[in-house]
């Protein structure tokens, strides 16, 4: 049975907006023999043409864990409830609204600009304050001061802290180990391995037969990694499946 494989996006597989050649050919390895290679990120699927464009992956968790799909099958979605959303808008907080392939806001304020920055990513479409008629199935929430923020006010709703700038925002129950837990309903027999470096990685890595961090992660992250590789830009997914995991 093959095995299954997670990369999370934004620090682990692309940096400072490069994806690493060697973490291509890596990933490419473990697919000529036969594993299932998927993403797992906050991102949604809108957002990740670049990665797709350069590499070919079996599935992707996506939005934070509200969206699971293998092999163009979605097996899991979980959207936000959009009076939560309305209650947002009206408390005047800065959001980013993610769809299954799009990212929406309601204005260009600094701070997203800095959360773009921050991450590298491209620009949020710009639409009037209403909800959009899709579903939305996570949020970011960005500002400069968003430890005043009172979180029990939104009781259906979990808050990830990414950066100092910006909250990934799903249903409570949702991350990217809910996630797994479909795909290990769907592949039961599979061993899971996932490599990440962000907080909203902590859960996945903790429910994954193996866990692997990047060098670069914050320590507390570090404290859930059966193995800490190197950087990305150092090479780092190579590494670890060589020296770690021996996949490849």
């Amino acid at each position: 049975m093959s095995d299954i494989y997670l990369f999370d996006v934004d620090g682990t597989l692309v940096m400072d907006g490069i994806i690493p050649k060697s973490a291509i050919e890596a990933i490419n390895r473990l697919k000529e023999k036969n594993n299932i290679v998927m993403l797992s990120t906050g991102r949604c699927l809108g957002q990740l043409k670049y990665v797709l464009e350069k590499i070919d992956f079996d599935g992707a968790i996506l939005n934070n864990g509200s969206i699971v799909v293998v092999r163009n099958e979605i097996i899991f979605k979980s959207p936000i409830n959009k009076s939560t959303i309305q209650q947002m808008i009206a408390d005047n907080l800065h959001l980013g609204l993610l769809t299954k392939d799009k990212y929406f806001a309601f204005n260009d304020d600094e701070v997203f600009e800095q959360f773009y920055d921050y991450f590298n990513i491209e620009k949020a479409i710009t639409i009037k304050k209403d909800v959009p008629l899709e579903d939305v199935y996570s949020l970011g929430v960005y500002g400069l001061d968003l430890d005043q923020l009172d979180v029990t006010r939104y009781k259906d709703l979990k808050f990830i802290r990414v950066c100092p700038i910006g909250f990934d925002v799903v249903n409570k129950g949702i991350s990217k180990a809910s996630g797994i837990k479909f795909l290990r309903m769907k592949f039961p027999s599979s061993k899971i391995i996932s490599f990440g470096d962000n907080y909203n990685d902590i859960e996945m890595l903790d429910q994954s037969d193996i866990s692997i961090v990047m060098g670069e992660a914050n320590l507390e992250v570090q404290k859930h990694a059966d193995y800490i590789t190197k950087s990305p830009l150092e090479d780092g997914i190579m590494y670890a499946l060589k020296k770690f995991v021996r996949s490849i």
